[in-house]
């Protein structure tokens, strides 16, 4: 049974084509489907996957305008946000990925332990899990999904995927990509879905992994259905990431990455910059410059003339949450100390302005929740001690930076910042580097995506440990049965050499372990007795 949903670009109100919403009950046969499509799949080497994947890269390539357009229109973000953060990335990711996923999952053998283990051989091998369900939300509705397909596929699995309902059609898109590599059917399948059954279904379906992108609350219900049947999950919950501006920091660059990490999406980034901690001497001469630029910044509907920096907030819902915040922070007596400007007609779409803010404390949800918005709340701090104390001093922590000219400084303040991804003089960026790990710590959830990280949460780890020496020359173990007192020596000495108090112990315990090691190379020999 299939429902009709409306599309609509946030920004302009404008409908877009209704799309067709399946009910959870098709989630089974998906699975199904996939589970069969994915053991044929997994036969292929990487070189030979990496081959459907090139040929998803040039159709991306050559529609590049297309997918903007769809982003753009889907989202309510400028094409400029669609393009950068959004398919340059996935161009990108499609190349790194073939190029690469083959030495990231190759075989890998561990290194040898205590001498007893001498005969020993450890390897480390990276299997498909099998059928992966991915959930993503409608904030990077490309660029998020894509990256975590493009994984699951080079690993080996078959892809269930689910994009917000509200962004379907970029959903459609990724499906004409994948579509366009003439990848073998049902190795990738794109399901509409109602929003908040989609991750039960596919839990209670079977898939072997579910990576979902979201918010704290639907993280956590996903993670105790999961473990009813123990299904592994990936989370990526969100974050209300600090940025600090170090007394010897760049002043100039400081306040543009501030503008940039903070606004860009329309503040809708889990890995934005939502708080900005400057040090005290610099902090009027950082506040000023950073109102100014935000004065000057201009935010509307795109309408193709390269007229506007920041587009629209994507849901009416997300737009009041936004405008709650500030609203409370405001009546605690937090002060609205620059916003942008308006570009064209504003009256049809979610628009908040790119706003700054002085005047705030600890104690406001502006500073402790994800705020996911164009609001930059800007606090001054005496110390290093006193700006890390206040960063981590919340439970999200996905990413965080911190700018200094000093490199010995900042990697020693990055070094206590409590977040998944700490960047100097920078922020934000690391998502569209296909190599950089992508996840955080506390409540921004557990696993990682994207790079080495990402492809090896694609995948069961299995070690397959073997004896170097062939079974007719040594046919038992060191400590194996009988037991004896040479035997129980002989292990007493290893304890010995594994920690040595002095040179004759060491040489002792050698002696020892030498002279009885003849014990593996020999046979058991049992008499048998006969019963009288």
């Amino acid at each position: 049974m299939t429902t009709k949903i409306k599309q609509f670009n946030p920004a302009t109100g404008e409908a877009l084509p209704e799309v067709e919403v399946a009910d959870t009950s098709v989630v089974f046969d998906a699975v199904q489907r996939a589970r069969v499509a994915q053991k044929q799949w997994a036969t292929l080497s990487y070189k030979e996957r990496a081959v459907y994947i090139r040929k998803i890269k040039t159709f991306l390539a050559d529609h590049v305008e297309e997918c903007v357009k769809v982003i753009s229109q889907s989202t309510g973000k400028t094409r400029q946000d669609a393009l950068v953060t959004e398919a340059l990335t996935g161009v990108c990711g499609c190349e790194w990925y073939a190029a690469n996923t083959q030495k990231v999952l190759r075989p890998e053998k561990l290194p040898s332990g205590n001498i007893t283990f001498a005969n020993k051989s450890n390897v480390l091998v990276y299997e498909p899990v099998g059928v992966v369900g991915i959930i993503t939300p409608w904030n990077y509705p490309f660029a998020l999904p894509f990256g975590e397909v493009l994984m699951g596929l080079m690993a080996g699995n078959a892809v269930i995927l689910k994009v917000a309902s509200n962004v379907a059609h970029v959903g459609l898109f990724i499906e004409r990509c994948v579509r366009a590599s003439g990848m073998p059917a049902n190795v990738f399948q794109h399901l509409i879905l109602p929003g908040a059954k989609a991750g039960p279904a596919m839990l209670q379906a079977g898939v072997n992994k579910l990576f979902f992108t979201g918010s704290v609350p639907v993280g956590k219900e996903l993670m105790a259905e999961a473990a009813k049947t123990l299904t592994p999950v990936s989370l990526e919950l969100g974050g209300n990431d600090p940025m600090v501006v170090l007394e010897d920091a760049c002043l100039e660059r400081a306040v543009n990455c501030a503008c940039w990490a903070g606004f860009q999406n329309a503040g809708q980034s889990c890995g934005g910059v939502e708080r900005v901690y400057v040090h005290e001497k610099l902090y009027e001469a950082f506040l000023e410059q950073l109102c100014a630029k935000t004065r000057a910044l201009r935010h509307g509907p795109d309408n193709g003339d390269f007229q506007v920096d920041m587009g629209s907030v994507t849901t009416k819902g997300q737009y009041e949450s936004i405008k709650a915040q500030v609203d409370e922070a405001v009546q605690k007596g937090a002060k609205v100390v620059a916003q942008s400007r308006a570009v064209g007609d504003v009256s049809k779409g979610f628009f908040f302005p790119a706003t700054v803010m002085t005047h705030v404390t600890s104690d406001m949800r502006l500073m402790r929740e994800e705020t996911f918005g164009p609001v930059l709340p800007v606090v001054s701090f005496k110390d290093d001690e006193e700006a890390i104390r206040e960063a981590n001093a919340i439970s999200l922590a996905l990413t965080s930076s911190i700018f200094s000219e000093n490199p010995a400084h900042a990697r020693a303040v990055a070094g206590r910042m409590e977040s998944g991804v700490v960047t100097i003089n920078d922020h934000l960026y690391t998502h569209g580097m296909t190599e950089a790990p992508w996840g955080g710590w506390k409540e921004s959830g557990i696993g990682r995506t994207h790079g080495y990280l990402g492809l090896r949460e694609m995948c069961n780890v299995k070690c397959v440990n073997r004896d170097l020496l062939p079974g007719w020359l040594a046919p038992r173990a060191i400590y194996w049965y009988p037991f004896s007192e040479a035997s129980y020596a002989t292990m007493l000495a290893v304890v010995r050499l594994s920690a040595p108090r002095s040179l004759s112990e060491v040489v002792k315990g050698l002696k020892t372990l030498l002279s009885n090691a003849v014990f593996m190379f020999t046979k058991w020999k049992v008499e048998s007795k006969k019963e009288k």
